[in-house]
């Protein structure tokens, strides 16, 4: 048991996104960060008094961090829409969540703006990423996982076909997409990265956005 009251060896080191990543809560809340166990664990250690050697411990550990391996590795959410792989920046992606009842807009829902969707008592914006992107997906119709993003204010979701999880990914000159554009999915793509799973687009979170915000107007 350490000073804060937290046991040596948590879950999220063992079995979470920092240990072998066995377990089941990972398919629905992609970090652990957004677990309820890590949370509480969280509060418990900010609440421990600060001891005497903090500022000479955090400095050590802080200067270790080296910037260059910081900037080649990217934490992205990966996910799949029909037949192909995506990727959202992590820091974009509040959760990955269980589809809620959700209806359609009067006059305003279509293929790309589907209607509103009612997640834990929140209602957001709900649409079909896969149309935005011109990509065939049967998430749509039989979503089984959506993906909650956004800030504060700004949140949507969208249906996907399934969630790889939280990867971080090293992003280069390499991994340029071609200048040409032949869909609608090279539009939103700022990276190509190759993975087990096969070649994954990373989407431009902010151009994304944008464009699904103005379906709104």
């Amino acid at each position: 048991m350490t000073k804060a009251g937290i046991q040596e060896g948590q879950c999220w080191n063992r079995i979470g996104i920092y240990g072998s990543r066995a377990c089941s809560r990972l398919t629905e809340v992609i970090h652990c960060r957004s677990c309820d166990v890590y949370q509480v664990a969280g509060r418990a250690l900010f609440d421990r008094p600060p001891g005497e050697d903090s500022i000479d411990r955090w400095t050590e550990q802080l200067s270790a961090v080296s910037d260059d391996d910081a900037a080649e590795r990217m934490p992205l959410v990966v996910f799949r829409l029909g037949a192909e792989w995506f990727a959202l920046p992590a820091e974009w992606v509040r959760e990955g969540a269980a589809p809620g009842p959700w209806r359609r807009v009067p006059h305003r829902s279509g293929t790309e703006f589907l209607g509103i969707m009612n997640v834990r008592g929140e209602l957001i914006p709900y649409f079909s990423l896969a149309a935005v992107l011109g990509i065939e997906s049967e998430a749509d119709s039989v979503a089984e996982r959506v993906l909650v993003c956004g800030g504060e204010g700004h949140r949507l979701v969208f249906p996907v076909g399934a969630i790889l999880g939280l990867r971080r990914l090293v992003l280069d000159e390499t991994s340029r997409p071609p200048a040409t554009v032949g869909k609608a999915a090279d539009a939103y793509t700022r990276w190509l990265v190759r993975h087990a799973v096969g070649s994954i687009a990373v989407l431009d979170a902010e151009r994304l956005s944008g464009a699904l915000e103005a379906l709104l107007r």
